[in-house]
């Protein structure tokens, strides 16, 4: 793997362990080396979860691969010679599984980072591990016989933490009682209420006007 390619999957340097919120990422290090398939709805920390163990393989001096399988302009043969990282976290693997030629590499991936046996492995979709439609059986076996994590199950705490932070670090002023009025009426997932934050403080922004319950209700239309 050339230092170019590595270059052109750069990670997100606010995507670190220290700011993931909840105990998957302490979870995923308790299987360190040992191969992990993390699902879970969209925007539900599987990428941030990825990243951030990169960055801590690196910061320990480690070679570490991140790669999205979104893009659609990569080839199956962006896997050859992988093995040597000594992390290798693998994104998207909806946009892939089900094609055989990137299963086909995807199980040569594993076997030779299985027979390395010095690197660790880690793959990431949003359809849960059991439900994946796999075509090439070998691949399916090898898969299913990861261990299996689920991201995105924060309980209303964690997210009050994470909806707190992004207010800190936007620079708006988040009142506890809008807050748990958020947690209450908006969706659920996490990056859900994310979206949610994110147009109070451009509403916010545009009208000149504190973010209250009233005016919480009037943007979502509650």
């Amino acid at each position: 793997m050339s230092e170019q390619l590595t270059l052109a999957f750069p990670l997100k340097r606010a995507y670190t362990l220290e700011r993931f919120v909840g105990d998957l990422g302490e979870r995923a290090l308790a299987l360190s080396k040992e191969p992990v398939w993390i699902s879970g709805p969209g925007e539900s920390g599987k990428s941030h979860l990825l990243q951030g163990l990169c960055q801590r393989s690196e910061h320990q001096a480690g070679r570490a691969f991140y790669l999205s399988l979104s893009n659609q302009d990569l080839k199956p043969d962006v896997l050859s010679n992988l093995a040597d990282f000594d992390l290798v976290a693998l994104d998207g693997l909806d946009h892939v599984v089900g094609d055989r030629d990137w299963e086909l590499a995807l199980f040569d991936l594993t076997n030779a980072v299985a027979d390395a046996n010095e690197g660790w492995l880690l793959m990431a979709s949003r359809c849960p591990l059991p439900d994946v439609q796999f075509c090439l059986a070998d691949f399916a076996s090898r898969s299913r016989a990861m261990h299996w994590l689920q991201a995105g199950q924060l309980s209303d705490f964690e997210k009050a933490q994470v909806l707190r932070r992004l207010a800190e670090e936007t620079g708006f002023h988040l009142p506890e009682e809008v807050l748990a009025f958020l947690l209450d009426r908006a969706p659920r997932e996490i990056g859900a209420l994310i979206r949610v934050l994110n147009r109070l403080a451009d509403e916010s922004l545009k009208s000149q006007r504190r973010i209250t319950i009233p005016f919480l209700k009037h943007v979502l239309d509650i």
